[in-house]
C-alpha cells in the first residue's frame, strides 16, 4: 500500500478531469450535430491539438507525461468489454457491418497509430 501515500494524487486528477472535459465536450459539441459517435474522436484530436499548441509554447510537464504513459499502460482492460459488446453488435447488423467496421478502424486504430507515432518521436 505505499504506492498510494507515493501517488502523484494532483497529477492523476488533473490528466484524468482534462481527458473527461475533452471527451465529454467532444461529445456534447457531436451531439449538437446529430453525431455523437464522433465525439471519442474529436475529442481525441482537439485534445491532441491543444497539447500541440502548448508544447509549442512552454513544456508539458513531467508529472503529466507520467501519469499518462501509465494510464496508457494501465486501461488496456478497458478494451475487453468493448471489445465483447462489438463483437455481439456485429452478430446483429447484417448490411450495416461494413459502415461499422470503417467507423471503428478511422475512430479507433488511425487514433492510436498517430498517437504511437507521436509518442516515439517525442518521448
Amino acid at each position: 500500500m505505499d504506492w498510494i501515500k507515493t501517488l502523484d494524487w494532483k497529477a492523476w486528477v488533473g490528466t484524468v478531469a482534462l481527458i473527461i472535459i475533452f471527451r465529454e465536450g467532444a461529445v456534447w459539441l457531436m451531439g449538437q450535430f446529430n453525431h455523437p459517435e464522433l465525439g471519442n474522436l474529436v475529442g481525441l484530436l482537439s485534445l491532441l491539438a491543444v497539447l500541440l499548441l502548448w508544447r509549442k509554447f512552454k513544456h508539458l510537464p513531467a508529472r503529466m507525461i507520467d501519469t499518462n504513459n501509465k494510464i496508457m499502460k494501465e486501461s488496456a482492460f478497458a478494451f475487453l468489454p468493448i471489445s465483447a459488446g462489438s463483437l455481439l453488435m456485429l452478430m446483429h447488423m447484417g448490411k450495416e457491418i461494413p459502415l461499422f467496421l470503417t467507423v471503428l478502424v478511422v475512430s479507433t486504430l488511425i487514433p492510436l497509430w498517430v498517437y504511437a507515432k507521436i509518442s516515439k518521436t517525442w518521448l
